[in-house]
């Protein structure tokens, strides 16, 4: 049940992303990215080798999904490693507290990097330093604004399908008063 709700979320996320939040015309052109979001809230409750799995899927469907203008695999890869790092560290108490807006401000940073690093090496044109660093920092600080959005209610349907009650995630402002766990 939990793989069947995981791989709904992650398509319903590449679909959102490529379909709506991709042609939003918003300052910059700098766009949440939704199914890193959504990676990262499955990450958190599952094992390394299916958050991965996840991950991959997740990118290579962003990847393949027009209208992808790089390399097929480059989101994949990345999507794949920020999975498994995040799946790998979520019995350290991550599930707590401010650790899930932590852990998705760190992976959105890591993939963002990693993509514009990818970029330069494989000779993107698009991908400069000055464009680069540009795009890490702005789309990085617009995928943690609205993580709160995707985590709060993601954590919620993933609590309720595994069957803990009890909320290791709480809202960021009762976090931010000490309110939370």
């Amino acid at each position: 049940m939990k793989t069947a709700a995981a791989v709904l979320l992650v398509a319903a996320a590449v679909l959102v992303q490529a379909a709506v939040l991709n042609r939003l015309p918003l300052p910059w052109g700098l766009v949440p990215d939704l199914v890193l979001l959504v990676v990262v809230g499955v990450a958190l409750w599952s094992p390394p080798t299916a958050a991965a799995a996840t991950g991959f899927a997740a990118g290579l469907a962003a990847d393949i999904l027009p209208p992808a203008d790089h390399e097929i695999g480059r989101q994949a890869l990345l999507l794949c490693l920020a999975a498994f790092l995040v799946a790998s560290i979520r019995d350290t108490g991550v599930r707590a507290g401010a650790g899930p807006y932590i852990a998705a401000a760190l992976a959105a940073l890591g993939v963002s990097l990693g993509y514009a690093l990818l970029g330069l090496v494989l000779g993107d044109p698009r991908v400069g330093w000055a464009t680069g660093a540009a795009a890490v920092l702005g789309g990085t600080a617009a995928t943690v604004l609205v993580s709160p959005l995707v985590l709060v209610p993601l954590g919620a349907a993933i609590r309720r399908l595994t069957g803990e009650g009890h909320s290791d995630l709480p809202a960021p402002w009762e976090t931010a008063r000490g309110l939370g766990r």
